[in-house]
């Protein structure tokens, strides 16, 4: 008998295995660079010379009549935002779960310019996880949700976590709140999940050793599981495995037993890690927004935390402070010394009176009250991480965007927007800002002339934060940029 010669088998089962780990891990395949490591929890986009890169986006629905991230009719629609010089190549895989096959589609993205992808083009299924794959150059990846009124929006994940983090949930009368975890891996993950009310800690049952299957997501009705709670923080921690962990909240208009009547949609990723300071690059008051800073405090020892609420005119408010009992969330009103109209920012800054640094979790919740020409509901946790340039994906809404940036440092710097439009033409410019030390500038790209445009790149002399805000008939929404921590390293 002819005998089988193994050693190439076993050199391709050896391959494949390789490949495998790459791809369970959620790493990219890169070159040797002579660039600072990022931390796992600083999510950005990949280096240039990463030969390719995932993304993971776990909330959103491609089913009709699913309830999930904000009642029957949401949708979900990935947008991938190219930066690279030269055209790219994007991936979406939808996983279904369970024994059904995951489904994908790829899309060429040509240089500066976006790509949208609506989830269920690619597959219908009740609870869609989708990985995006980027191969030939750099890009942001973001998803969006859409209900009949309003919008939410949020960058996707770049890395699984065994760690999770949410501040700013409600589960009040007239609010659904649902948290999603997905696996996108080969392995089954276990998961904890502990929520902080003001009235203390929760950990229901159901919520323990909950099993999250390989490659399919589940969705938490956490609005059913820990009901009518002013405030509702969440701390995700998978005993086995990793997840990707968002939150969705929607709001029907019903007035709750304490506190305003909300309606719309709003989306979160979550945080890996608390952080002792918080940037969070948007806020106003227009159309009578009203904006709650939500800080949440998962450890074992109170924090004091302090406030920056920054307004422009060179106007100076005096910092908020309060103490983030262990294991408790607090709320703080930042928006109520804010004049009517105005555009802010806020920072955030955890310390205890004696002068170590527990670190904290801090989001923001806004609302536009109904009889508001933009009736909606936004969230955003802000940055931790500072950077020289920054990638800012658009929606296609009738909404007024306003890019916000705050300069952490102790020196002016000066901050350009440039804008791409879908046709690939030569960017347009917004001037340049000088923005001092501690302050921040807005750029409404309406009223700088940039509307239109699909991406938008900021760039500074030294490091900064950036976020967007939307506003206007479509709903509104906060979402805070995406980093190129490597920029600085390369100009």
């Amino acid at each position: 008998m002819k005998r089988v010669r193994r050693t190439p088998i076993l050199l391709l089962v050896g391959a494949l295995l390789i490949a495998a780990i790459v791809y369970r891990n959620g790493d990219d395949t890169t070159s040797v660079s002579s660039r600072p490591a990022v931390a796992a929890d600083d999510p950005g986009l990949p280096p240039p010379e990463a030969r390719s890169a995932s993304w993971f986006c776990a909330a959103g629905s491609s089913a009709s009549g699913s309830s999930e991230s904000g009642g029957e009719g949401a949708a979900e629609t990935v947008v991938v935002t190219s930066v690279a010089d030269t055209e790219l190549s994007a991936t979406v895989t939808v996983m279904p779960g369970g024994n059904a096959a995951p489904v994908s589609r790829t899309v060429r993205v040509g240089p500066h310019r976006e790509a949208r992808v609506a989830v269920a083009d690619v597959l219908e299924t009740p609870e869609p996880g989708v990985v995006v794959e980027i191969v030939g150059g750099q890009a942001a990846v973001a998803h969006e949700l859409r209900s009949d009124s309003d919008i939410a929006t949020e960058p996707c994940a770049r890395r699984a976590s065994r760690d999770w983090y949410f501040s700013s949930g409600t589960t009040v009368r007239g609010s659904e709140q649902t948290l999603v975890l997905f696996n996108p891996f080969g392995d089954d993950a276990i998961v904890d999940v502990a929520i902080l009310t003001d009235a203390g800690v929760q950990e229901p049952d159901q919520l323990q050793g909950l099993g999250v299957e390989r490659r399919s997501r589940v969705s938490l009705p956490i609005h059913e599981l820990v009901p009518r709670q002013e405030l509702v923080a969440i701390e995700v921690h998978a005993r086995i495995g990793r997840v990707v962990a968002e939150r969705s909240m929607s709001f029907d208009g019903t007035t709750p037993e304490n506190g305003p009547a909300r309606s719309g949609l709003a989306l979160s990723l979550g945080a890996m890690s608390p952080r002792r300071t918080w940037e969070v690059p948007a806020g106003t008051t227009a159309d009578g927004g009203t904006t709650h800073l939500v800080v949440a405090n998962f450890g074992s020892v109170s924090s004091h935390v302090e406030v920056d609420v920054l307004i422009g005119d060179d106007q100076t408010l005096t910092p908020l402070s309060t103490t983030v009992p262990a294991r408790g969330v607090v709320a703080l009103d930042v928006g109520e010394r804010v004049p009517a109209g105005e555009r802010f920012a806020v920072r955030v800054f955890a310390r205890t009176l004696e002068g170590d640094e527990p670190p904290v979790v801090a989001e923001m919740l806004s609302w536009w009250p109904d009889a508001s020409a933009s009736t909606s509901v936004a969230t955003t946790l802000g940055s931790t991480r500072p950077a020289r340039r920054w990638v800012v994906p658009l929606l296609d809404v009738d909404a007024d965007a306003t890019v916000t940036v705050i300069n952490p440092g102790g020196s002016p710097l000066t901050a350009e927007v440039l804008a791409y439009d879908t046709d690939g033409s030569e960017p347009r410019s917004a001037p340049s800002a000088a923005i001092e030390a501690g302050k921040f500038a807005t750029f409404s790209l309406e009223e700088l002339g940039l509307g239109g445009a699909r991406t938008i790149v900021v760039s500074s002399d030294r490091d900064v934060f950036v976020g967007l805000g939307l506003l206007g008939t479509a709903g509104g929404s906060w979402m805070a940029a995406v980093p190129d921590f490597g920029f600085g390293d390369r100009i």
